[in-house]
């Protein structure tokens, strides 16, 4: 029993010691990649030509009923999505960080709000940065999408996280998400999973939640 308890003792720090890791390259890479990506992010929306309209509107009536969000809308709205994900981390709330380092950049007119244009321009900054950073920290051999062994690396990584910072209730309800092998094929190669394509599961997948 002292045996049995030592190693499970070990497997859990190990795994631990995994989360961290990618929490670490996480957060370092999506902070690179967000300076990078919001400035480009209005030629990243028109690249879309509409494919995502209907998950913006969604979004934005989700966060407000008015015809704007400022920082404390979007902040208010993160925290939402937070407890129906990273419950048992409150203080993640991604999307309100995001909007907080990046307003300026998002706020073209200078108002404090952003319209429905200008926030569809922060959408897609905050989900290509989202896409481009789960590629980042799993993309062993650098070559900018995910294959073989790496696209599994992706999946048991982020079960991992969801794992350790969601409720039962909660992970039971993102199950389906992260059971969800490669469903977005933009470059007709079905073996990899590139940025665009990772942008694009973070957005389907995000749907149910707005």
């Amino acid at each position: 029993m002292k045996v049995l308890s030592t190693i499970l003792a070990a497997s859990a720090f190990a795994s631990n010691a995994d989360i961290a890791a990618h929490l670490i390259a996480a957060d370092s890479s999506f902070w690179a990649n967000a300076a990078k990506i919001t400035g480009s992010s209005d030629a990243i929306l028109r690249a879309w030509n509409g494919k995502f309209d209907k998950a913006m509107d969604d979004a934005f009536h989700f966060c407000t009923d008015k015809s704007y969000v400022d920082q404390e809308i979007i902040w208010q709205c993160g925290k939402k999505v937070t407890e129906a994900t990273f419950n048992k981390n409150p203080n993640f709330n991604l999307m309100g960080r995001y909007a907080a380092s990046q307003f300026h950049q998002l706020d073209q007119n200078g108002d404090g709000k952003l319209c429905f244009e200008e926030f569809k321009i922060g959408f897609a900054g905050f989900f290509s940065t989202v896409g481009s950073t789960l590629v980042d920290i799993f993309d062993v051999d650098g070559n900018g999408v995910l294959q073989g062994q790496e696209n599994h690396d992706m999946h048991f990584g982020l079960n991992n996280i969801w794992d350790e910072f969601s409720s039962d209730k909660n992970r039971k309800l993102i199950t389906p998400i992260l059971d969800t092998w490669i469903g977005s094929d933009l470059d007709n190669n079905v073996d990899t999973l590139s940025k665009a394509e990772m942008t694009e599961q973070a957005i389907l997948h995000s749907v149910p939640y707005w």
